[in-house]
């Protein structure tokens, strides 16, 4: 799993994924994923086009960081999940607790409407 981050705005933080958020995955980047996102306490959109696979540490990871960015009054937005990815998001109900849309443009929409 290799992980980049970016400042899209003073208000926005970019983070793209790319590789299986298994738990060798999750082991790798949850300190420097969490670190781009949470500490910095601003809005923060997630590319995922680039995970081929996901797994209950990889929903945990992006669930634990969500919460904690929620409590510093921030919103995380997931976008481009590959289809199988996607299913697995929806079939854990994930959209009911992080916004999931499908591109770029959308995900910057959904933070706007904040």
């Amino acid at each position: 799993m290799e992980l980049a981050s970016t400042e899209i705005s003073e208000k926005i933080t970019g983070v793209t994924l790319n590789g299986r958020l298994d738990a060798a995955g999750v082991d790798r980047i949850d300190l420097p994923f969490t670190a781009a996102i949470v500490t910095r306490a601003r809005n923060a959109i997630v590319d995922m086009s680039g995970v081929s696979f996901i797994a209950s540490m990889g929903i945990r990871l992006l669930i634990s960081t969500a919460r904690a960015l929620r409590l510093k009054g921030s919103t995380l937005v997931l976008f481009g999940a590959p289809e199988l990815v996607q299913g697995v998001l929806d079939d854990a109900a994930i959209d009911q607790i992080i916004p999931i849309v499908a591109t770029k443009e959308q995900a910057l929409a959904r933070l706007a409407e904040r």
